[in-house]
């Protein structure tokens, strides 16, 4: 892979990003997202947005591993800005006023860059106000002498003690008329210019990576250990394919396999291994030299039901029925008993993926 891939979400839109940087843009980064894209070799890698609550946010370990590969990786505004501000010892560039905000131990509260936002599907809209842009407001309100700085920080308390999905400029100015806050400077704090400091700290790093991936330090001589729970985050979570916020990584194809294989290829040694199984890149690897990779991949593609942020619910008597018809086992067993009997032995992921994937024939 030749392009510069960039991690982005509801900081900015794609079309102004697109506007400063020509690179192939992602939905926010993800656990096993940077090892997918540092095997592809990219000549450098942004990160602005991640998923961390209903999603396994990114590893540390993972942005080490591409560092250890020679590939620049940048950060900036929200993700982007805390992971760069753990790691820039070890290489990885940090870019704008938040990332500098951590570095220097003036934020430390993760939630400071935490936002709710819609789907990949409409855009990945915010749908909250990230603090560091409260903050950056009231500091810019304050500099213009509109707002007191006794104001501010009290201002500032009570949006700390506001869960991140509630905080918005609204719920702000409700906080200062509970404050008591003086009319001219309620008036002040309505009127006053509001600073999107994440939006500007993404466009500052797309432009800088515009003028060249490798713009920042040397990586520095360190040494990358492979763990044992690193290798497994690697069998398990390397994405193979996306669709929007959705992820079909090994160990989800694996259980799609176990899933549907019989309708697949069910003499396959493939199948096999999966049926009794097998462990998921075991299973995967097989699948690869049997020439059949794709034409299950694609299947697992369009078979899923999941929007990527949160797992498949519904009626599980329902689907272990259907399923057990559609794959000629015993309505008298169990989900762990079915589960088992295919090779998946977790009966909570079983029934999960039963109601993620519903087959369609080729």
């Amino acid at each position: 892979m030749n392009d510069i891939v960039v991690f982005l979400g509801p900081t900015l839109s794609r079309q102004e990003a697109r506007r400063a940087l020509d690179a192939h843009f992602l939905p926010p980064v993800s656990q096993g997202d940077i090892i997918s894209v540092a095997n592809e070799n990219p000549r450098a890698i942004g990160i602005i947005d991640g998923y961390f609550q209903l999603v396994p946010a990114v590893w540390h370990k993972e942005i080490l591993y591409a560092l250890d590969k020679g590939i620049p990786v940048v950060g900036a505004a929200s993700m982007g800005a805390l992971r760069a501000a753990e790691l820039d010892a070890f290489g990885m560039v940090g870019v704008g006023r938040i990332y500098q905000w951590y570095r220097s131990g003036f934020l430390e509260a993760d939630d400071e860059v935490a936002v709710i936002h819609s789907p990949f599907e409409i855009g990945h809209h915010p749908l909250s106000e990230a603090m560091v842009n409260i903050r950056a407001t009231l500091d810019l309100a304050v500099r213009n002498i509109e707002l007191s700085k006794e104001s501010a920080i009290a201002l500032l308390e009570a949006c700390a003690a506001t869960p991140y999905w509630e905080r918005s400029f609204d719920r702000l100015l409700a906080d200062g008329k509970k404050l008591g806050l003086s009319a001219s400077e309620l008036k002040a704090l309505e009127r006053c210019e509001r600073v999107d400091q994440k939006r500007r700290d993404a466009l500052e790093m797309l432009e800088r990576m515009a003028q060249g991936p490798a713009t920042g330090v040397d990586t520095p001589d360190f040494r990358f250990n492979r763990t044992s729970k690193f290798d497994r985050l690697v069998e398990q979570d390397t994405c193979l394919a996306r669709d929007g916020d959705t992820r079909i990584t090994i160990s989800v194809l694996a259980d799609f396999y176990r899933l549907h294989g019989h309708r697949l290829f069910p003499g396959a040694d493939s199948f096999a291994l999966a049926q009794a199984g097998g462990r998921a890149n075991e299973v995967v690897d097989a699948l690869r030299l049997e020439g059949r990779l794709d034409t299950v991949l694609g299947q697992a593609v369009a078979c899923d039901q999941s929007d990527g942020l949160r797992p498949c619910e519904g009626d599980d008597r329902a689907v272990l029925e259907r399923y057990c018809r559609q794959a000629g086992l015993g309505l008298d067993q169990t989900a762990t008993e079915l589960g088992q009997a295919i090779g998946l032995h977790d009966s909570e992921r079983f029934i999960e993926r039963l109601h993620r994937f519903t087959f369609r024939s080729p």
